[in-house]
């Protein structure tokens, strides 16, 4: 999910304070780069918000890197068609329904920063 914003107008400090105070106890909040915030369910199901100067790009996946690296190499072993299919048997939904919470989460305290 993309949302346009204003320029500047969503620091990823305030953000991820804003998150965690919503979602507290239900999922982990924590910072990966300079402007990447990681919204956790566990150590696999996650949402990596990527907060840019005009967008936040919201995109549910996988919460740790290390589970990251260990699905990237299964897809080498395995091929392509087993890896794939296990993730959208299992993963896929439950990735998709964090991103849709945060993403609302967003849209709906961030309404002055958003543009349509």
């Amino acid at each position: 999910m993309k949302l346009k914003i204003k320029e500047n107008s969503i620091s990823r400090d305030r953000l991820m304070e804003a998150i965690s105070a919503k979602f507290n106890g239900k999922y982990k909040v924590s910072p990966r780069k300079k402007s990447v915030i990681v919204v956790a369910k566990n150590n696999i199901i996650g949402t990596v918000i990527l907060v840019r100067k005009k967008s936040l790009i919201i995109n549910g996946n996988f919460s740790t890197m290390p589970a990251q690296i260990i699905y990237t190499i299964l897809l080498v072993l395995l091929g392509i068609l087993l890896p794939i299919l296990v993730y959208f048997i299992f993963f896929h939904k439950k990735m998709k329904v964090v991103e849709k919470e945060v993403g609302e989460f967003i849209k709906e305290n961030y309404t002055d920063a958003i543009l349509l």
